[in-house]
């Protein structure tokens, strides 16, 4: 290996480190020359024009032993490589300049990323990890079923009952509706169908009790008025009772009190009257009079109606009756009110002289004789004249029924003809007691009736016949006076729900007229076999031959 001209002895020498290529380059146009440290020793060096003018030699390396950059070397081991000593570079470098991207590439970079962001975001919503849940359609399913699905997605579910007339458990609306996004913390209210209750209004007033029942859907009230000592306009009662079920078509009566007045009661039935007076804390008396009001009636009240009385006052109610038009008017017995009876028959005069009830059906038994020798009977078999007498008792005054009638003409009362016994007669009888519809007659020639058995007569001697012809006479003439000769004629017709018959005649040389009525189904009860099926006749043979 060649030496080194420089370095003729082969020694290592510490060379300078390379420059930075990083480092910051001067411009090669500017003369350079190194600047010292200042931590470095100030050395003194000759002026140019003080030192001799010699050739400049060239460096053998030896020179830069006393050179302050680098460190000593020892020089008995120049062998070894001398540590090089860091000087800090007078020149500070600048920092690397990066190379930038393009403003389109930067402004692409954001709209991908903003992009990804948004896509990011649009399925994290849709599949609602975010942002809230969706009201699914809960309406029309059960409540069961609804409060499940919110519950699903978290919602706490509160119920709300609506009143309805069917579907009961069935959801009406949901709050929030259908298809909004909300937080499930908000919660959501169900409406649910439930039936609906007559709500608790006694002891309200009648305006707040009113209102309560149409928030409940009641669409059909009617208020009652009640005498009653609580405050005025007060709630008494409702029908249906509280709480019960009703659907809004149902009729709810709500009675509201007021102060003790007397109702209006005109055209009512006696019997209605009676009862609303007594349901309203009043008492009630009647009298009857003539009216052409229908039957048992109330005509007019004392006091009248709206004038307010104590609790417990009587009113007196007016009561529709046709009367008997003359004694003998046998259906206006049956039209009349038994109470107008009494008071009527005790007017015209007539003495009761018998009084009692039927055990069964509670209808009156009764006879009264009028000062011309007529008789009136109330009885249910007026077919028959029998009567027990005893007892007097007014049994009509005190609402007995009428179950039948039957009047026996005086001489007095007796209308012209009447005593005829033919079909004149019984017609002229018929016009008096306003009676029409003849419908059969009858006589004793060709009445149909049970033959009577005859007794066994016991065996005679045989008369003188001397005495025969005598005896005949007499006999003949006993036989006809012992068995009285029946002589009548019986006629009977319906007239509404009523059947009547008059009978004329009696036996030997009396006769008597009597006509009598009752409801047809009192003798439609009579088994008429034994009298050929004739009403006619079995009126008659009672009539006749049994008393």
């Amino acid at each position: 290996m060649a030496q080194d001209e420089k370095n003729p002895l082969g020694e290592t020498v510490a060379m300078p480190p390379d420059s930075d290529p990083g480092a910051t380059q001067l411009a090669d146009a500017a003369p350079t020359r190194r600047v010292a440290s200042e931590a470095l020793p100030t050395i003194v060096l000759p002026s140019e024009k003080d030192a001799p003018e010699q050739p400049a030699e060239a460096g053998d390396g030896i020179d830069a032993l006393g050179d302050p950059y680098f460190s000593p070397v020892v020089p008995n081991d120049l062998t070894e490589a001398r540590v090089p000593v860091s000087i800090p570079s007078p020149v500070q470098s600048l920092p690397e300049r990066k190379r930038r991207l393009p403003r389109w590439a930067v402004a692409l970079i954001v709209v991908v990323l903003l992009a990804c962001a948004g896509g990011v975001a649009y399925y994290t919503y849709d599949q609602e990890l975010w942002g809230g849940k969706t009201i699914p359609r809960v309406v029309g399913l059960t409540q069961e079923e609804a409060t499940r699905a919110l519950e699903n997605l978290g919602f706490v579910v509160s119920v709300e009952p609506v009143a309805a007339d069917d579907g009961f458990g069935v959801v009406l609306a949901c709050s929030p509706s259908e298809g909004q996004r909300v937080d499930p913390a908000d919660g959501a209210t169900i409406s649910v169908a439930s039936q609906r209750t007559i709500p608790q209004i006694v002891g309200m007033d009648v305006e707040s009790a009113h209102q309560a029942l149409l928030d409940a859907g009641a669409e059909n009230v009617t208020l009652s008025y009640q005498n009653s000592d609580q405050p005025a306009g007060t709630v008494l009662a409702v029908s249906p009772e509280e709480g019960s079920a009703f659907v809004s078509s149902d009729p709810i009566t709500v009675t509201v009190a007021r102060a003790f007045t007397v109702p209006a009661l005109e055209g009512m039935s006696l019997s209605d009257a009676q009862a609303q007076l007594e349901a309203g804390g009043l008492t009630s008396s009647v009298i009857y009079v003539e009216s052409d009001a229908e039957k048992s009636t109330v005509v007019s009240l004392d006091p009248p109606a709206g004038t307010e009385v104590a609790a417990g006052a009587t009113i007196t109610l007016a009561v529709a009756t046709p009367m008997p038009s003359e004694p003998y008017d046998l259906m206006g017995y049956l039209e009349t009110a038994p109470q107008a009876l009494s008071a009527y028959l005790a007017d015209a005069g007539y003495t009761l002289d018998y009084g009692e009830i039927y055990a069964s059906g509670g209808n009156a038994h009764v006879a009264y004789t009028g000062a011309s020798g007529d008789l009136i009977q109330i009885t249910n078999e007026p077919e028959t004249a029998h009567y027990a007498g005893g007892s007097q008792a007014d049994v009509l005054a005190r609402g007995a029924g009428v179950g039948g009638v039957r009047y026996a003409f005086s001489a007095e009362t007796l209308p012209e003809g009447g005593a005829t016994e033919s079909e004149s007669g019984i017609r002229a009888v018929m016009e008096a007691c306003g009676l029409e519809g003849l419908l059969d007659t009858c006589t004793e020639s060709d009445i149909v009736a049970p033959i009577p058995e005859e007794e066994p007569q016991e065996p005679t001697e045989p008369e003188d016949p001397a005495d025969e012809g005598g005896a005949g006479e007499d006999n003949a003439s006993a036989g006809e006076s012992t068995e009285p000769a029946h002589h009548f004629i019986c006629g009977y017709g319906r007239q509404g729900d009523y059947t009547w018959a008059v009978i004329i005649g009696g036996y030997e040389g009396s006769t008597r007229v009597v006509a009598l009525a009752a409801p047809t189904e009192h003798f439609s009860s009579v088994d008429l076999s034994s009298f050929g099926g004739s009403v006619c006749d079995y009126i008659a043979y009672i009539d006749q031959y049994t008393g």
